[in-house]
């Protein structure tokens, strides 16, 4: 569980423990040997270090523990939340995908109605058409149309009618012109 650094602290430690329990060279021989004393309070506090840097270690790798569980749980929940928004984008999708059929229905039913007002359009035109067209020169004057199908002269329509002979050739005239804008 040490680490390196750890352990090179430890070292040092151990090596300045043993400077001082090791007779010195002559030169400082004169002086008294460390008592025992002082070596045990060394050894004590060198303990106490241990058990602190043991501690704090320990502390550590809680910590480090804590953070990895940290770490999971948030991984976890991150990774539902993604899942929570691909459903959503999915879901989404088919609704998009929905509108977008009922709008084309919408406008294919949108045509429909057009071409069916269109047809009726159509077909008012027409009844306007065949109501203009009774009421045209010939209906009005179907007397006189009548006695000319049968084969009468326009002198003989005219004394029948009492009717002038211009008027009769206008009529006349007039209603081929109507005949020929219908017929086109």
């Amino acid at each position: 569980m040490l680490e390196d650094w750890h352990y090179i602290i430890l070292l040092g430690a151990v090596i300045l423990v043993a400077a001082y329990a090791l007779p010195r060279s002559k030169k400082n021989a004169q002086q008294p040997p460390v008592p025992a004393q002082s070596i045990k309070n060394m050894e004590t506090a060198l303990e106490q270090f241990m058990e602190n840097m043991e501690r704090d270690n320990e502390e550590l790798a809680d910590l480090v523990l804590k953070a990895q569980k940290d770490a999971k749980a948030e991984a976890l929940r991150k990774e539902q939340r993604v899942e929570e928004l691909s459903m959503l984008l999915k879901h989404a999708t088919e609704r998009i995908a929905q509108l977008e059929s009922q709008q084309a229905l919408g406008a294919k039913a949108a045509g429909d109605m057009r071409a069916s007002e269109q047809a009726y359009a159509d077909q008012v035109i027409e009844q306007q058409t065949k109501q203009e067209a009774s009421d045209t020169i010939r209906s009005r004057y179907a007397e006189l149309f009548e006695l000319y199908d049968q084969g009468k002269s326009i002198d003989a329509i005219c004394k029948k009618l009492g009717l002038h002979k211009g008027e009769v050739q206008l009529i006349m005239g007039l209603a081929k012109q109507e005949e020929s804008v219908y017929v086109k």
